[in-house]
């Protein structure tokens, strides 16, 4: 996704993010990744290792906690796809977070 009018801790320039939800057909919830790993000690966190279906070339981090709504046109390209497992841990840990 590219962001290029950041604002605050909003990171300028292109980063994988995990599509969490579809709001309408034409906003989706966006989770960004990062390959930080200094990341990991935050709550709401999912590490996803590198494969050639997900497309990622390192481990990543998807950072729940930092999900936010945008609109499909800001997607640049689909980089791959995740398993049933990493969808499953995702999505475990989407809905406590916006439960907590």
């Amino acid at each position: 996704m590219k962001n290029t009018n950041s604002v605050g801790h909003i990171q300028n320039g292109i980063r994988p993010h995990v599509i969490v939800t579809q709001i309408t057909g034409e906003t989706v919830t966006v989770a960004p990744c990062t390959s930080s790993k200094g990341r990991i000690t935050q709550k709401y966190v999912v590490e996803i290792s590198p494969t050639e279906v997900n497309g990622l070339s390192r481990t990543s981090f998807v950072l729940l906690s930092q999900s936010f709504a945008a609109d499909i046109s800001l997607l640049q390209k689909k980089l791959g796809h995740l398993d049933q497992n990493e969808i499953a841990r995702i999505q475990l840990e989407y809905v406590k977070y916006v439960t907590d």
